[in-house]
């Protein structure tokens, strides 16, 4: 076993994908449950907060290589994607407030940063994806290991409950970042953007390589991965007013179509549509408890 190999499986042992414009594209078609109760039945939501990643914030989604929070799966207000936010105006009848307490490159660790925000917000609803850049680092070397993202996790569940006692938390499981290898080590337009690119660097150097260190390499950020998700759970359970998403987001399936073109590596609206379906059950059930499950 490799020195890196030892330093991330001990680190497992010890315990998100991804400028405002209008829609992009097409409506889709919703799939997976939806809530069955009629708006006016529904609990209210007046205003959502989402803490998080560039993911969150639709970076490389619109054809560039920065924000768009229009195509965010939580916040977005593009027809194609069908937002959380989205859903939840269909649900309620009534347009939720958003704020987008998300950075670029945050982790866990910086995450916490958000509170302060939280301080002075209204929300109702605090959606949480963070963590994708705990795993996806510079090197293997600099991945966060699983027993300090669990204690970070967990004080930012407790900060955010102290913060609003009455908003209802969603705490979400990672994207199987071991499918972006995937989906695209056989591409070598996306093998070409990775190697240009710093970013995550743990998973994505050397892509086209089988050489047993770099598969053992991988399957430890998958390992790691899973950890994290393990650690939200735990986090999520030891706060009265968080629901976990049962790894849905982490067992959403996506295709190439699903990447996006600019940077290889962020999810496309296509993308964001499909984490916004995985992570919607979780929400419906988080906001209205006594809703039948379809």
């Amino acid at each position: 076993m490799t020195a890196w190999r030892r330093c991330v499986g001990t680190a497992v042992l010890t315990t998100v994908l991804v400028a405002v414009t209008s829609a992009c594209s097409p409506a889709v078609t919703r799939t997976g449950p939806t809530p069955s109760s009629s708006a006016s039945a529904q609990p209210q939501v007046g205003s959502i907060a989402v803490i998080g990643d560039s993911i969150s914030l639709g970076v490389a989604a619109c054809g560039a290589a920065e924000a768009c929070t229009a195509a965010s799966w939580a916040i977005g207000t593009d027809p194609a994607v069908d937002s959380i936010a989205s859903r939840v105006a269909e649900q309620t009848g009534s347009a939720p407030r958003t704020e987008a307490l998300a950075r670029p490159g945050v982790r866990i660790a910086d995450a916490e940063s958000a509170l302060s925000s939280l301080a002075h917000s209204d929300a109702d609803l605090v959606l949480v994806l963070v963590g994708a850049n705990d795993a996806c680092t510079a090197s293997v070397d600099t991945v966060t290991p699983v027993a300090d993202f669990a204690d970070s996790y967990a004080a930012l569940l407790t900060g955010v409950s102290t913060a609003l006692p009455e908003a209802r938390i969603v705490a979400l499981s990672l994207p199987d970042l071991l499918q972006l290898w995937q989906l695209g080590r056989t591409d070598p337009a996306t093998v070409e953007a990775w190697d240009r690119s710093p970013s995550c660097r743990s998973l994505l150097q050397s892509a086209a390589s089988d050489e047993s260190d770099d598969v053992e390499r991988r399957a430890a950020i998958a390992d790691l991965v899973t950890a994290y998700d393990d650690a939200i759970a735990g986090a999520c359970a030891a706060t009265p007013t968080c629901t976990y998403d049962q790894g849905a987001v982490h067992a959403a399936r996506f295709d190439s179509a699903d990447v996006s073109s600019v940077d290889r590596f962020h999810p496309s609206v296509q993308g964001q549509s499909k984490l916004a379906a995985a992570a919607w059950p979780t929400v419906a059930a988080a906001i209205d408890p006594a809703a039948p499950a379809d």
